[in-house]
This record gives C-alpha cells, sequence and structure tokens, in this order.
C-alpha cells in the first residue's frame, strides 16, 4: 500500500496494521486507505518506528489485541483521532502489562482509566482471582479516548458506552465502510457457516449445542467454521461429525467460503463494541444471519437479521435457525449497505472527526459514573425479616439479569438479588432467609462474575 501526494490536501497520517497482518483492522485499512487518498495526502504508518514525513493530523486505527500495542503507544504520546474498532482494550493492556509480569504497569492502567474500582480489580486479578466478564465491564479504553482529539467508532452503542465510562472527547460514530464480494447466490444447502477469529465471546460453546441438536433431526446440517482460533479455545471442541474447521484463511480467500453456506451465525456476549466486519461482508453476500439480540447488534433491522435471545431460549431458537428455511433477507441488507455501509459515508465522518466538524459527533453528554464496583447504600429499616434499603450513591443498581452483570447482597453468606433497578435515592425492601432470623447478619457487596478481594461489610443489622 503506497503513500499518495495530492497537491494542496492536508496531509494525514494513518497508523494501522495493513496486510496481511493477521488481524481485520488490515482488511479495513486496505478499502479505507485508497477512499481517503481522494480528501487528504495520505501517509501510510505500518510499523512501529516509522514517522511521517509530513506534519499535519494523525489516525490511529486500534484494535483489542496485540498487533496493535505499537499504534497505542503512539496515540498515547502524539494524540490525534482515534478509530476504537473494539471499545474494550482490556486485553491489550494485560498483553502489555501483566502477560510480562508487570504487575504495577497493569494496576496504573486500570486506574488510570476507571480510578479506584480499576485498582481494585488489577490487584485481585494480579493476586489471581478472575473472571472474563470485568475486561468488559472495565474496557480499558477511557484514558486514550480522553486524551484524543476525536473519537471514530462504527455504532450507537459504542458510543453511548464510552460515554457513560466518562469520555468527554466528541464521539463520531461512522459507517463501518464494505467493498463488493461478487459472491455466488445460494450456497450448498444447510451449511452454516461461522466466520472470523474465533473467540468465546462468540458464543462457540452454544452454537456446538444447537449444532448437534439441529443434527439430531437433520444428519445433513454441517457447520463450517472460517478463522483462526483464539489461543484460550478448544480447537478439539470441534471434532465431531459435519464440522469443518479451516483455522486461518488469508483474507484474499476469506470471500470464496461466503458460497460453500447458506446461512451464517454470528453471535456475540460479552460485546466489545466492535461492529462486525463478518458480518458486513455476510450482508454482501445476501446470507441469512443470526445475532444475539443484544446491544450494538440489537440495533439492526429485523428484516436483515435473525435475533437470537440470551439466556434460556438461546439455544432453542438457534436450532430453529439451523433448520427452518429461511426468508432471502438480500434485499434488505442491500437496502441497507447502502444507505449504512458506503464507503463516501465513512470518508466523510473521517474529514469530520478530523476537521472538528460535530455533524455526526455525539460527544457534549454529561458523563455517568463508572461501572459501581463501590455501591454505597444504607439500611433504613427492619421489620421482622424484611429489610428496606436506599441508594445513597450516584449510580443506578441494576437488577440481576442476563446480559448484564447486576448487584447483589450477601447476608451472612446467602446472596440476595435486588427485587428491580435502584436509581440514586430510591429505596427497596428485601426478604431475608427464616435462618437468619434472630441474628446479626453481616451485609456485603457483590458484583455477578466480580471477583472481590478481602470483602467488608457495609452494615450489620440485628434481624428479630
Amino acid at each position: 500500500m503506497s503513500d499518495v501526494l495530492a497537491v494542496g490536501r492536508s496531509p494525514l497520517a494513518v497508523y494501522t496494521p495493513v496486510p496481511p497482518t493477521r488481524t481485520g483492522v488490515a482488511h479495513y485499512a486496505s478499502m479505507l486507505i485508497p477512499a481517503l487518498q481522494a480528501k487528504f495526502d495520505v501517509e501510510v504508518i505500518s510499523s512501529d518506528g516509522q514517522r511521517p514525513t509530513a506534519n499535519g493530523q494523525r489516525i490511529y486505527q486500534l484494535g483489542n489485541n496485540p498487533h496493535h500495542e505499537w499504534i497505542y503507544k503512539e496515540a498515547m504520546q502524539h494524540p490525534g483521532v482515534i478509530v476504537l474498532h473494539d471499545i474494550v482494550l482490556h486485553h491489550l493492556i494485560v498483553e502489555m502489562t501483566l502477560a510480562r509480569g508487570d504487575v504495577d504497569g497493569y494496576v496504573a492502567e486500570l486506574e488510570a482509566n476507571h480510578g479506584a474500582a480499576g485498582a481494585a480489580w488489577a490487584r485481585g486479578r494480579a493476586a489471581g482471582l478472575h473472571s472474563e466478564m470485568g475486561n468488559f465491564l472495565l474496557p480499558a479504553s477511557i484514558e486514550i479516548a480522553n486524551r484524543s482529539s476525536a473519537v471514530i467508532v462504527h455504532n450507537h452503542y459504542a458510543a453511548d458506552r464510552l460515554q457513560s465510562l466518562g469520555v468527554r472527547t466528541p464521539i463520531h460514530v461512522v459507517p463501518h465502510p464494505y467493498e463488493p464480494q461478487h459472491v455466488p447466490k445460494g450456497g450448498r444447502k444447510n451449511v452454516i457457516g461461522l466466520f472470523g477469529f474465533l473467540t468465546s465471546a462468540k458464543r462457540s460453546d452454544v452454537v456446538l449445542q444447537a449444532f448437534r441438536e439441529a443434527r439430531t433431526t437433520n444428519r445433513d446440517v454441517r457447520l463450517l467454521i472460517v478463522g483462526e482460533p483464539a489461543p484460550n479455545i478448544d480447537t478439539s471442541a470441534f471434532a465431531g461429525d459435519g464440522i469443518v474447521f479451516t483455522g486461518y484463511v488469508p483474507d484474499e480467500e476469506f470471500v470464496n467460503y461466503f458460497a460453500e453456506v447458506d446461512r451464517v451465525v454470528n453471535l456475540r456476549y460479552p460485546t466489545a463494541g466492535e461492529t462486525s466486519g463478518t458480518l458486513i461482508r455476510a450482508f454482501d453476500a445476501g446470507k441469512p444471519v443470526a445475532v444475539s439480540d443484544y446491544a450494538q447488534f440489537a440495533e439492526l433491522p429485523d428484516d436483515c437479521v435473525t435475533k437470537i435471545p440470551l439466556g434460556s431460549g438461546e439455544v432453542e431458537a438457534l436450532m430453529k435457525f439451523f433448520t427452518a428455511d429461511l426468508r432471502d433477507p438480500s434485499a434488505a441488507q442491500r437496502r441497507w449497505l447502502e444507505e449504512n455501509s458506503r464507503i463516501d459515508l465513512t470518508v466523510q465522518g473521517y474529514v469530520n472527526a478530523c476537521s472538528g466538524g460535530l455533524q455526526a459527533a455525539v460527544g457534549g453528554l454529561k458523563p455517568a459514573a463508572t461501572f459501581p464496583l463501590f455501591p454505597k447504600l444504607e439500611v433504613v429499616g427492619e421489620v421482622v425479616n424484611i429489610l428496606t434499603i436506599r441508594n445513597i450513591g450516584d449510580t443506578v443498581l441494576r437488577a440481576r439479569a442476563y446480559g448484564e452483570p447486576g448487584y447483589q447482597l450477601i447476608a451472612n453468606g446467602h446472596w440476595l438479588d435486588l427485587p428491580r433497578d435502584l436509581a440514586p435515592g430510591e429505596t427497596a425492601t428485601i426478604e431475608l432467609p427464616n435462618e437468619l432470623r434472630g441474628t446479626t447478619v453481616t451485609l456485603i457487596h457483590a458484583m455477578q462474575g466480580i471477583p472481590m478481594v478481602e470483602p467488608e461489610a457495609w452494615a450489620r443489622v440485628a434481624v428479630q
């Protein structure tokens, strides 16, 4: 990918991986750079140590993997416009610090992004307490976003999530581009495609369970998995009848596999706030796609995707998608691409972000507090075994629900759910187990899926 100089246009340095680097951001850059060259004097910075030859705006393409470490460091030292392909950078921060034995560096990074809650989480993880959910609840992208002149994301969920975590920089929601692939229509009947870098967040366990149940009713159903597995994925789980796992496929060959399937599964939980490039490619190929009815994927129109609910009905709904005769979504998907994913719309979004234009920015809202690892409650009443509690903090405590971690009380070893979300100043009643009557109850805060280091009681109540 060569640099192009256009007389009279502003210089723009784009820091990005490029093909054949094994990251979706490299493919994205191969689409974006030629289009940006119509508006800027673009200089591609694709390796550590390379420096721009002209003074001008800088754009940093950031993803949540080690391919972006040098870009992250450059963006911290020389702020510009950042593009968060994942709003979660926690895994990258771990690779840069904790994975190299740098506990202090990890604690400092999490504290800079998430304050005391982040520091406490980091110390707990360094001590051996870890939940994967923490990487998503504490995305560790807040400091770099607030250092930057603008932030580009590709969906509204990502923008809202960043603002809720305290990002004050203008955030631009810019369409994710696509390029026509000319995939033949149709595909082999009863072949399900699972595409892209395979992580646990793509719910492969659910996909496998639904696939195996589908095979009990239709032995012709097959599963084609195209992409490189993450290091923590046990690929032996995919060894079975009807399953083909290709492993890594070069980008120039990737598109050919869409012609081999007649439907695509693209689940996600938890989410890093990404807009899936493989989903965009599936739309271009005109394939029925199953997505999780959650976060940014819930923004997609119902005539373009089949939305799979999280929770108890997830496997059953996915099995139906695997075995049913599906409507053809290609016309609706093509309309969506033309209205929301044209490359000229992407370029205009970049122009706005680089020029400080706010036409597509969603900045300006008052940031909400970060995730409440340290809630504030008080007991305002106790009758027999019924407690009344009040939220005296400044954040909403969420009731336990699938899809988001919820607040819970621990009362002498008993885990108790809130009856509903509890906003600042509101009260709620909680019934204690009968075996706690006549005892002194110690109350401890807990968040679903969040390990605790030496939890301290916030109240002690004598129960009648």
